[in-house]
């Protein structure tokens, strides 16, 4: 990520700033654009003859999986840009729902998900947008 004042971190303002939420959003609508390209074209590929299909399905499976969760944290990001309280971290760690379970490929995942502490905001600042969506469009 760009490296400016409002990426600290280690800030607890950094979601308040109007600015810093603009460019995460703005970062977050290339990402969610880029999965729905790359779900489209798998689609199309599934139709050539010779298609390696199940390789294929799981492929779009990981991407919707993805695009699903960028839907959520888009969402999150729009409620604390309203002044809304996200969920406390305390309380998603205590309660995974049916529809975490579904998102993952067995039980043993969801334990080992269920046990990892929530990702850090130092872990998000390290993330380089640009060449996560270039590994996504690979074919």
């Amino acid at each position: 990520m760009d490296s400016t004042p409002n990426d600290n971190s280690q800030s607890p303002e950094t979601l308040s700033s109007a600015e810093y939420r603009t460019r995460l959003a703005t970062k977050l609508n290339c990402l969610i654009a880029v999965l729905e390209v790359a779900i489209g074209k798998i689609q199309k590929s599934m139709d050539l003859p010779g298609a390696n299909e199940e390789r294929l399905l799981k492929i779009r499976s990981n991407l919707e999986n993805t695009l699903s969760i960028c839907h959520r944290a888009k969402q999150t990001l729009e409620r604390t840009a309203a002044g809304k309280p996200a969920t406390k971290p305390e309380q998603d760690r205590a309660q995974m729902s049916a529809r975490d379970y579904v998102e993952l490929t067995s039980i043993d995942e969801y334990r080992k998900f269920r046990k990892l502490p929530p990702i850090g905001k130092d872990e998000l600042a390290a993330i380089d947008f640009d060449e996560l969506a270039r590994r996504l469009t690979e074919s």
